[in-house]
Formats: C-alpha cells, sequence, structure tokens
C-alpha cells in the first residue's frame, strides 16, 4: 500500500465520510473609498462567494458598485471628503453604530482600500479598530500612491500608520509597481491588473481558510500568526513538483510589492498538490521558504490533495513581521496646505 494511497484515503474520509457540521469562521470584505469598491465589484464578478460591504463618501460611485451591502457616509459638509483625511474619519465616525452593526459577528474582516485620497485613509482605521473591538481578525489590504504624488504619500505614510495599529495585519501593494509591468497600458486597465491581485488575494486567502484540507489551516492559526504580523504580504505561485525553488522564487518576485524577505519572521503556508505528490516534496517547498527568511521563523502549514492537480503544485504563503521601504524612507515632502475650513 502506497503513501500516497493512504493519504488519498485519509483525504477522502476527511471531506466525504465524517458526519458533522464544521462550521466555517464568517469572512466579509469591506472596500473602502473609490479604491476599494471598485476591487470589491471586481470580487464579486469573479465570483467571491463571501459577503461584501461597500463604504464610500461619494454617492455616485456606491450606486456603480457591485456588493451585498452599501454604507454611503455622510460628511460634515455634504459634499465627498475632497481629499482631507480628517473628514473621511469624521464621516466613519459619525456612522460608528451602523459599521458596528453590519461587521457584528464577523471572525476576519479583509479591509480593502487604497491610501491617499480621504475617505479611504481617513475611514480605514475607523473601521478596523471597529472589527477588532467586535473581536474579528482584520486584515487590511492596501494600495499606495505613487512617489509623484506627493502630498498623497504623505496622506498615506500616515494613513498606514494607523492601519497598522488598529489592524491584526496589513498587505500593502504598491502602484508605482505597475511602471514596471504595465507601464503601457491604459490608465484603467493598469489599475484593473491592482484590483486583480487584490482580488486574487483575498479570494485565495478565503478558500485556504474554508476548503477542506488534509492538513488544516484554521482560524487560530490565523490568529496566531497575524496577531502582531504588522506589515505582511501573500505570495502566490504554482509549477511542476520536480522544480520547487523555482515555485517558491517565483512567489517571491512580488511584482506589487517592494520588501525585504530576509526580516519576515513568520510564514503561513498552504499547498496544494496532486495525489502523487511525495512528503519530501511537501518537506522541501517548506524548507525552501524558511531559507529566504531571518532565522527561526515561525512557521504554520497547510497543505490540501487535489487529483485535477496531477504532477503540478500550488502555493500560498503569508509572509509576516516583514519591513517595506516605503514606511523606512526618509523623503522630504512638502507640508500640506491647510485650505479647508468646515462650516
Amino acid at each position: 500500500m502506497s503513501l500516497s494511497y493512504i493519504l488519498r484515503r485519509v483525504s477522502e474520509y476527511t471531506e466525504s465520510d465524517m458526519h458533522f457540521d464544521v462550521q466555517n469562521p464568517n469572512i466579509v470584505v469591506v472596500g473602502v473609498g473609490g479604491s476599494g469598491c471598485n476591487t470589491v465589484s471586481r470580487m464579486k464578478r469573479l465570483g467571491l462567494e463571501v459577503p461584501t460591504i461597500a463604504v464610500n463618501t461619494d454617492m455616485v460611485n456606491l450606486r456603480m458598485v457591485d456588493a451585498d451591502k452599501k454604507i454611503y457616509l455622510k460628511t460634515r459638509t455634504g459634499r465627498s471628503t475632497g481629499g482631507h483625511v480628517e473628514e473621511g474619519e469624521a464621516s466613519a465616525l459619525m456612522a460608528r453604530d451602523y459599521l458596528e452593526r453590519s461587521l457584528e459577528g464577523s471572525d476576519i474582516v479583509f479591509i480593502t482600500t487604497g491610501l491617499g485620497g480621504g475617505t479611504g485613509t481617513g475611514a480605514t482605521p475607523v473601521i478596523a479598530d471597529i472589527a477588532r473591538k467586535l473581536g474579528a481578525l482584520v486584515i487590511s489590504i492596501v494600495s499606495l500612491p505613487f512617489e509623484i504624488e506627493n502630498m498623497h504619500v504623505k496622506r498615506a505614510r500616515e494613513g498606514l500608520k494607523k492601519i497598522m495599529e488598529y489592524s491584526n495585519t496589513v498587505i500593502v501593494l504598491e502602484n508605482e509597481k505597475l511602471l514596471d509591468i504595465v507601464p503601457n497600458k491604459p490608465l484603467n486597465e493598469a489599475f484593473m491588473v491592482m484590483d486583480q491581485l487584490i482580488s486574487y488575494t483575498i479570494m485565495s486567502f478565503v478558500d485556504m481558510i474554508t476548503k477542506p484540507s488534509l492538513i488544516n489551516i484554521d482560524l487560530a492559526d490565523l490568529r496566531y500568526m497575524l496577531e502582531r504580523g504588522n506589515l505582511s504580504t501573500i505570495l502566490i505561485s504554482e509549477g511542476e513538483i520536480d522544480d520547487v525553488r523555482r515555485i517558491v522564487t517565483d512567489a517571491l518576485n512580488n511584482p506589487l510589492m517592494n520588501i525585504d524577505y530576509s526580516t519576515a519572521n513568520g510564514a503561513l503556508i498552504h499547498i496544494t498538490v496532486g495525489e502523487d505528490a511525495s512528503l519530501n516534496t511537501i518537506y522541501s517547498t517548506v524548507d525552501t521558504i524558511s531559507s529566504f527568511m531571518r532565522r527561526d521563523p515561525k512557521i504554520t502549514m497547510g497543505a490540501r490533495i487535489d487529483p485535477e492537480y496531477g504532477n503540478r503544485m500550488r502555493i500560498l504563503v503569508v509572509l509576516t513581521g516583514i519591513k517595506v521601504p516605503f514606511m523606512e524612507k526618509v523623503r522630504e515632502i512638502p507640508e500640506l496646505e491647510e485650505d479647508f475650513e468646515v462650516r
């Protein structure tokens, strides 16, 4: 009797023959501001099967969004924030009770937004704080403005600090990297690439923790890894199982984030393989990933057997405790002009 046969039988038993209900965690995806709302719409079109909430101060944008629930944040002026972060924050605080009711009962809250504007930068920390106080694990995924957008960069950096304070972990993506991968695409198509990556990131995360696996990763594992992860990144790659190092290297070549992997202090690794993958293949994959990290990292592993993968393997890695140059840079940025007065 081969090992693959035993593993297959265990997998079949786990998924088919155990006659009790396994309750998945309650997951909610919240898109904040124009960028976040656009991402939520894309995820709905791609078939995301968890509840979505779109939050914005721009009613025109909100009407066009495809989401299960839409929350219009009223500003103190009755207009959109006009790029003023304090207005985005105030609008979320005024809607705090309604936001609490919308997020109540959630185990995991994904928040996606673009930083640098008023609504996403100002309202996201408030929403993250609400979700954490309700007991949810909060994973924020944010995109950063282009470096030439001086005022937006300053807002984004300050906003990111607040989001890190109120989230369990923050995954950062950089618009600047779009210049490397799609420099000649029309603006709308270029930003669609960012939306697609965020959508795929969240959907992969949801699959990892909701679909039955031979070695499961559950909510307790996520809390253990991400409770104090600060900045994180998610890496995804797929390839032939006879070239593990190439699969890992492709994953590490994250196209939309400039990070230092050697500082990572933890990794949540989920591997999907075909029926004939060996134990040594799984071990080699985890060992290769850990070799790029700092010494003695905290590692949690999950694995799923999927007959459709044949001789291929897919890895999903969440690295925690990383350093992002955006937060390390010391760059002279002009102070914002305070020309906004609330009446």
